[in-house]
């Protein structure tokens, strides 16, 4: 199961989350402010219910990660 963690150099959150056997860490651009941590929960749900069907695509998420392959 993933989480939202807080990046403590940048104060930014972060997706931590596990997908085809490896740890994935995506920062985004949002403080650690409680509506912020709900909404990137919400669609933390949706990756972890879209790699449960084997429906998730990483780049439709994060676009310009380098960890699209």
């Amino acid at each position: 199961m993933g989480k939202i963690v807080t990046r403590p150099e940048t104060g930014k959150l972060c997706f931590d989350f596990r997908f085809q056997g490896k740890r994935c860490r995506e920062q985004t651009a949002l403080p650690d402010t409680p509506k912020n941590r709900k909404q990137l929960e919400k669609i933390l749900a949706r990756i972890e219910a879209e790699i449960t069907l084997g429906s998730f695509e990483y780049g439709n998420y994060f676009p310009n990660s380098p960890n699209i392959e």
